[in-house]
């Protein structure tokens, strides 16, 4: 399994991939006031911490599941971050991956109505989408 983490100021999105990088199996955002706790969450593989902030998938799909490699983009309080969570991890250009987390978005949520008829760009997700950035840096870091 694969991690993308997108750290931000005011929240943290982490995105569990499957080993080929390509399929989105969980995502949450986690207050960055967390920050500290999820180290140890990674360590522990305490998966279940993750219940009150998933936005997409389920905690079944991560169970018994172990970490192959984690990806944490370059952006926002990517250093303050990076020097909290001290496990093996590779640093990501995430240049962009807003951008491919709206993509991403409304890939996995058909727009309905009138949506249908406006470009993705135009488009606005109706919840924050860190996790998803976190998902396109995951992607990203497996094609490395």
């Amino acid at each position: 399994m694969i991690v993308g983490i997108d750290p931000g100021r005011w929240k943290i999105g982490v995105a569990f991939v499957d080993g080929e990088g390509t399929e989105l199996l969980l995502s949450a955002i986690v207050p960055a006031s967390e920050s500290d706790t999820l180290t140890a969450v990674f360590e522990k593989s305490q998966w279940n911490y993750f219940e009150k902030w998933i936005c997409e998938g389920t905690l079944d799909s991560i169970r018994g599941r172990t970490v192959q490699k984690i990806f944490i983009g370059s952006g926002t309080s990517s250093k303050e971050f990076v020097k909290k969570f001290y496990l093996p991890h590779t640093v990501v250009d995430e240049y962009g991956t807003t951008l491919e987390a709206r993509k991403i978005y409304w890939r996995l949520h058909k727009p309905t109505g009138i949506l249908k008829f406006f470009p993705t760009s135009l488009r606005t997700p109706p919840r924050h989408i860190d996790d998803l950035a976190a998902y396109a840096t995951a992607l990203r870091g497996a094609a490395i």
